[in-house]
């Protein structure tokens, strides 16, 4: 099943998928590989998608994801990468990263990233064409990957925030998401402060204290949403799915609910 927001227009080819991707097999003494070419099922979802998507002559471009803060923008027509071909699927493997922003082009590319619990963005600039897709957590969040994504677009494509369409995709909850005050002057230190909600009654906490002592309860979306309107993203531009990871076992994987990575959600533009 896939998931799709209505802040884009229907011609956009995107989706946010559930529970498919890497899934290790029952039983397997094989340990969780999330590379896309690791174990042969998992190209073969990657293959799925993409031709109930796309068409069969685009190329994915995906990350080693690090969780970390590194936005990449490739070009239009002739992303980085070696370009590998499995039983006929063809993908671009472009290196170290959590984010890839891709201008409007002429050869069928798709780009995409891979999540648990972190946050699946999709992003979308509707005057130039231009997409991305962004993984964030918290390491993310405290590298401030949507800042550097803002930059990006403006030094790369003269793109500005307040042009851009962001939806967020299925990520765990604030009441099931607790992190210790490391986390949160992480946060702090990359712009984010209680001020930015505590004066305004209306908005959303983007975390509140836990029961535990010097621990919290984060909410990685409200984070994400907090931070790009304060770089000049319009609310009503951003988009969050209010699905959790964690309370829906038949649909995603979570690493906090089960305690392991047992398979991955993917999140997919083109």
């Amino acid at each position: 099943m896939i998931l799709q927001t209505d802040l884009f227009p229907v011609s956009l080819k995107h989706a946010f998928t559930t529970r498919r991707l890497n899934k290790v097999p029952p039983g397997s003494k094989k340990g969780a590989d999330f590379r896309i070419n690791s174990i042969d099922e998992t190209v073969q979802w990657w293959k799925k998608l993409r031709d109930s998507l796309f068409t069969k002559n685009h190329t994915l471009c995906i990350h080693n994801q690090e969780h970390g803060g590194n936005v990449r923008v490739v070009g239009p027509d002739e992303p980085l990468g070696d370009l590998q071909n499995v039983d006929g699927f063809k993908f671009r493997i472009l290196g170290d990263g959590d984010g890839i922003i891709k201008p409007f082009g002429r050869v069928p590319v798709f780009i995409g990233i891979t999540t648990a619990d972190c946050l699946p963005c999709i992003v979308y600039e509707p005057n130039s064409h231009a997409v991305a897709v962004i993984h964030a957590g918290w390491r993310g969040l405290t590298q401030d990957i949507p800042g550097s994504a803002i930059r990006a677009f403006r030094a790369n494509l003269n793109l500005n925030p307040e042009d851009l369409l962001w939806a967020i995709g299925p990520s765990i909850d604030r009441k099931n998401y607790e992190v210790e005050t490391e986390v949160i002057a992480g946060l702090e230190a990359s712009g984010f402060a209680e001020a930015d909600w505590l004066t305004n009654p209306d908005s959303i906490p983007c975390w509140i204290k836990s029961k535990r002592r010097d621990h919290y309860m984060l909410n990685l979306a409200e984070c994400m949403r907090h931070r790009l309107v304060s770089l000049g993203v319009p609310g009503n531009q951003v988009d969050i799915c209010k699905l959790s990871t964690f309370d829906n076992p038949n649909l995603f994987h979570s690493y906090r609910r089960d305690g392991e990575i047992k398979g991955l959600q993917a999140s997919v533009v083109g």
